[in-house]
């Protein structure tokens, strides 16, 4: 439905730091180590977009064979485009057009880890996708993911009911305009968060919950370690400054970059919703985050 080559000016993604890059995959490489990868073993990775975790793959010591994957031939070519020139890491990088749902395709232990950022709550059938890679993958192997929590969203959609009145009581009155974008987001939420409705031409289909992942993992022999409000590209120093307060700029960065209200608006709205997330705070204490909003998944398999 959007136009690929615009993805990176839509999100001020034009130019890019190959040290920052290789610096968050780093990160997201020390997680997978402490669950046992190996260095040098073949990475598959499933929707690069445009590539903001590609490129720190290829460029970070010890990286295998990388194959690098999406099911956008214009996606693949921009990750390629921005490799073109750079000295990479890894033995060996290809690229691939794949549909999630084909990684059946692959030859059964042909890869060490499979990684996704964001692309698992778009893909109908999780289950028979999480059965398909745990083919594929050798004992040990993993299969890590970040994804939304379900708990976070369906909470963003309950609060949304009171940003009419809370920018009232803040001496504002929405105009008809302004009523459309609460109604909006308050409608998606909910719609995010249903389970008894044809998702199919949606485009983000699924939220998650832990118990759930863990029991469907447990089915295809993956066991499943889970890091709530966690950013794989975040270092751990990072992921802990950032639980505190964590659910209230989450909510203020969705509305106003994934529901794409504008600026003005949406700083309106944060602050006069500010008296809502104070409950929060006497609950971040001790390390802890609540609620969960998006997290890192890992997999290993058995």
């Amino acid at each position: 439905m959007h136009d690929e080559t615009d993805y990176d000016r839509q999100y001020g993604l034009e130019s890019f730091s190959t040290s920052e890059l290789t610096r968050e995959a780093g990160y997201i490489m020390d997680i997978c180590r402490r669950h046992g990868l190996p260095a040098g073993a073949p990475v598959l990775e499933i929707g690069c977009g445009t590539g903001r975790i590609s490129i720190g793959l290829a460029l970070q010591p010890g990286m295998g064979h990388l194959l690098i994957t999406d099911p956008s031939p214009a996606f693949c070519g921009i990750v390629q485009r921005k490799l073109s020139g750079l000295t990479v890491a890894a033995e060996r990088v290809d690229f691939g057009i794949l549909q999630a749902e084909d990684v059946n395709m692959l030859p059964a232990g042909s890869v060490s880890m499979i990684l996704l950022r964001s692309v698992l709550h778009h893909i109908a059938d999780v289950d028979g996708f999480l059965r398909a890679c745990a083919a594929v993958l050798p004992t040990g192997g993993l299969f890590v993911c970040e994804e939304p929590y379900y708990d976070g969203y369906m909470m963003m959609g309950f609060l949304g009911q009171f940003i009419e009145d809370a920018l009232t009581g803040s001496g504002y009155i929405c105009t008809q305009e302004d009523q459309h974008r609460i109604n909006h987001f308050i409608s998606t939420m909910q719609f995010y968060s249903r389970r008894d409705i044809d998702k199919s031409q949606a485009e983000d289909k699924h939220l998650f919950r832990p118990d759930e992942l863990m029991a469907t993992g447990r089915e295809f022999g993956l066991e499943l370690t889970h890091y709530p409000n966690w950013r794989m590209t975040m270092s751990p120093e990072g992921n802990e400054r950032a639980r505190a307060g964590y659910f209230q700029r989450f909510f203020a960065e969705y509305v106003r970059y994934c529901m794409d209200w504008p600026e003005d608006f949406s700083k309106r709205v944060a602050e006069a919703t500010r008296k809502y997330f104070r409950f929060f705070e006497p609950l971040e204490t001790g390390g802890n985050t609540t609620p969960a909003c998006f997290g890192t998944f890992v997999f290993t398999k058995r």
